[in-house]
């Protein structure tokens, strides 16, 4: 039930941004935010996919190779809108995108090192994240509170909430690696109890 239940909600969260952008260009006519919001919606769906299939080998050089295609777009574009916002002054625009483009180089790692980081590494990586995401959250707080802008603050929570959705998968991953990890060395464990 409660797997059903995580189901729902994320593809409730992810079909609530999908809307949200659109709504950047039927609605507002903001064709360089909706840009911006598509291509960061392409990365969501390539790292949705790679999040919640972590424990398995691509099927074929085609599908990495197609996966790495969506990245070097998505992430092209992005850079591309993020110094747009830097040149036009737009700073809580470009400091929220940096900020994201942080938390999307913190999970990558965690998605292709699961398991193998330890002590001060674990310690540096929460402290990234605490950073991070505090200042996703303050960026959201400004939009809400500090602008009349109703689609960028609706936009910064559902990204916040898409991400607490990559989150789970990533961590639920660490979580089975870590178990298989202890369940192995138990059984190695339990093998040479036995033979001595």
């Amino acid at each position: 039930m409660k797997v059903v239940a995580f189901h729902v909600f994320k593809w409730t969260v992810y079909s609530l941004l999908a809307l949200d952008t659109l709504l950047f260009l039927s609605v507002a006519g903001k064709v360089d935010a909706f840009l911006d919001s598509a291509a960061w919606l392409v990365l969501l769906g390539v790292m949705e996919y790679e999040s919640s299939t972590l424990d398995q080998a691509y099927s074929s050089r085609r599908e990495k190779m197609v996966l790495a295609g969506l990245n070097l777009f998505a992430y092209s574009v992005i850079v591309f809108a993020l110094s747009r916002y830097i040149i036009h002054g737009l700073w809580l625009d470009a400091v929220n995108a940096g900020a994201w483009l942080g938390v999307c180089a913190v999970l990558i790692y965690q998605m292709y090192a699961p398991g193998e980081y330890e002590g001060g590494e674990v310690k540096l990586l929460t402290a990234l994240k605490v950073a991070l995401y505090g200042t996703l959250i303050a960026c959201a707080l400004i939009w809400t509170l500090a602008t009349d802008e109703l689609l960028d603050t609706a936009d910064s929570w559902l990204w916040l909430l898409c991400f607490a959705v990559i989150e789970l998968n990533v961590f639920g991953f660490d979580m089975a690696e870590q178990r298989r990890s202890e369940n192995g060395q138990d059984e190695t464990i339990a093998v040479e109890g036995a033979t001595s």
